[in-house]
């Protein structure tokens, strides 16, 4: 038995380069890991895969990526034998945190430990990209990277240390098909930098040497039909974050603190309007 657990992420910045001819969109994004996380149990089974979750209400299990990450890594390992998941999530569904995408990869890295498998990180990464375009970077040993391509080419970034974190979402769950399904290509602006260039942008981000702020491509699609997430960007700068973001495809906004007290009665006050869905957390450590 195996007790893993599968972080959340936000966006720092993100920048939409293109759509390519299969669907998947190229990117240049800076991606941070926090400590809030879900709890995933692994207890090997002689065949078969179940999946019990708490937490959530996610549907049929073998549309999970949880148990779609198993399916995969026992069809190319060709091993025998199987698996009971037990997922808690703590992290809100399509929240565009990155909760999915986690759990996949802490299933795939969990069982290649269980099974001893032998795969390399590089070869688990290449297995994630088949669920998703953010299933490498959960994969990959680090807390911080930027991602370019369609999610699959990392840099390795050093997680921002002494940051504190209020996340709020606001309840309603977002698609991330239908995000880039709106998303307007037709704007020069969006295609105007190559992938090189927004690297550069966002490795400088946060060092003084380009006045660069946070950003989001996503969010005006996003915001267009749901003003709540530009209003709680506006009531998390209020309470003294010196950033707020939407995160991903949303609708989940953070705001960034470097005051722990400012930090916590911002996130009590907006606990009483949306209870148990307003998270207090850091980056990932360790």
């Amino acid at each position: 038995m195996l007790h893993l657990r599968a972080p959340a992420k936000i966006n720092l910045y993100l920048k939409v380069l293109g759509r390519r001819g299969d669907g998947y969109h190229e990117l240049a994004t800076w991606m941070q890991k926090l400590e809030l996380a879900d709890d995933i149990t692994l207890a090997l089974n002689r065949e078969g895969i179940t999946l019990h979750c708490r937490g959530a209400e996610l549907g049929a299990a073998e549309k999970n990526l949880a148990y779609r990450a198993a399916l995969l890594f026992f069809k190319e390992t060709g091993l025998p034998g199987g698996v009971a998941i037990t997922l808690v999530k703590n992290i809100p569904v399509a929240a565009g945190l990155g909760g999915g995408s986690s759990d996949a990869a802490a299933v795939l890295t969990g069982l290649n430990r269980l099974y001893d498998a032998g795969l390399d990180e590089r070869k688990m990464m290449e297995l994630g990209l088949l669920l998703g375009a953010d299933v490498p970077f959960f994969v990959a040993d680090c807390r911080a990277a930027i991602a370019t391509g369609i999610g699959e080419k990392l840099q390795e970034m050093d997680s921002l240390q002494g940051k504190l974190f209020v996340l709020v979402n606001p309840g309603f769950p977002v698609s991330t098909k239908w995000v880039f399904e709106n998303f307007d290509y037709a704007q020069p602006a969006n295609l105007a930098l190559t992938i090189e260039d927004n690297a550069y942008i966002l490795r400088r981000a946060f060092d003084g040497s380009l006045p660069a702020r946070l950003f989001n491509d996503l969010e005006r699609v996003t915001t267009a039909r749901y003003p709540e997430v530009a209003s709680l960007k506006k009531e998390l700068a209020a309470a003294g974050a010196s950033e707020a973001l939407m995160s991903g495809s949303g609708p989940t906004v953070f705001g960034i603190f470097t005051d722990s007290a400012l930090a916590a009665q911002c996130a009590a006050n907006l606990q009483h309007r949306y209870p148990g869905r307003v998270f207090l957390t850091e980056p990932l450590s360790s």
